[in-house]
């Protein structure tokens, strides 16, 4: 299967996490369902927005839908961080900005938030901060314009219009990178959905208990 296959299938994938955080628990709602379906979602737009590009030889774009997606990862990761998820989630829900709220005295910065990740997902730091040149303008978007020169004279020259800047093998490693990234989510989700059913036992024992 290649790559734009697999990451097609992530999306299957996706949906099924989706499916599956709603049903866990005996269907109980929490404010934690609504924060990762919104992250689902995001992530299901980014990956078909990710291989629509690489179709249409835009490569140049399609690297920053890779860091949007490691934004989707390091940000559900955080709920695993704060000490208090119902107040995290209701900071969130009232529109404030993740990276201003708190554990302690640490923001929950970008930054901060990628250096956890990499605990778990090794390279998380590397990736997010190559990644951060393309999202933030920066000289790779002038090495982006400059091309082979047509003469010996010229040192390079520039081009306008093509915006496709990698080679096969590094579009297989972007391709690569944003499955990655897309199992990281499924994870952290599956983790949740395991959570909520042992939730759900744990109160079915209490009032099996109570009820005797």
């Amino acid at each position: 299967m290649n790559n734009k296959k697999k990451l097609k299938e992530q999306n299957k994938f996706l949906i099924k996490t989706a499916e599956n955080i709603m049903k866990a628990g005996d269907y109980t709602a929490y404010n934690m369902d609504y924060y990762m379906l919104s992250v689902i979602n995001r992530a299901i737009s980014l990956n078909k927005a990710f291989i629509l590009l690489l179709d249409k030889k835009n490569s140049l774009t399609a690297i920053s839908i890779v860091r949007l997606q490691l934004d989707n990862a390091i940000r559900l990761n955080a709920t695993k961080l704060v000490e208090n998820g119902n107040d995290f989630l209701e900071y969130f829900f009232d529109g404030k900005p993740i990276n201003k709220y708190k554990i302690g005295k640490q923001q929950l910065t970008d930054k901060f938030l990628v250096t956890e990740l990499d605990k778990e997902v090794p390279g998380a730091i590397d990736l997010y901060e190559y990644l951060n040149g393309f999202v933030h303008f920066s000289d790779k978007h002038f090495q982006a314009t400059k091309g082979e020169p047509k003469n010996k004279v010229a040192t390079f020259r520039l081009t306008v219009g093509d915006f496709n800047v990698l080679t096969k093998e590094q579009e297989i490693a972007f391709y690569e990178n944003i499955i990655n990234i897309s199992n990281t989510i499924i994870r952290i989700c599956g983790e949740w959905i395991y959570s909520k059913n042992i939730q759900s036992r744990k109160n079915t024992a209490a009032n099996n208990a109570y009820s005797k």
